[in-house]
């Protein structure tokens, strides 16, 4: 007996994922796909899926954000005293 579910589910291909806030872009595989599209550096056109992965973006994960914290938290005890 065959399991229906196979049938419905999508097929990976190669997709760009651009990161938007770094200018990068990544060609991968991905189920997903988009009406807008790109050249690659192959030459080929793949779909293009707009992200947003880049470290610039996400300055927790990069200890940016504890920086300004730890600043802020500085600045309020200087203050304060």
């Amino acid at each position: 007996m065959t399991d229906h579910r196979q049938h419905h589910r999508p097929q990976p291909h190669l997709v760009v994922f651009r990161d938007q806030s770094a200018g990068l872009r990544y060609l991968s595989r991905s189920a997903r796909t988009s009406e807008h599209s790109t050249t690659w550096e192959d030459g080929n056109i793949y779909p293009v899926i707009e992200v947003d992965l880049s470290s610039a973006a996400h300055l927790a994960r990069t200890g940016g954000r504890a920086v300004e914290e730890e600043q802020a938290r500085r600045t309020l005890v200087d203050t304060a005293a």
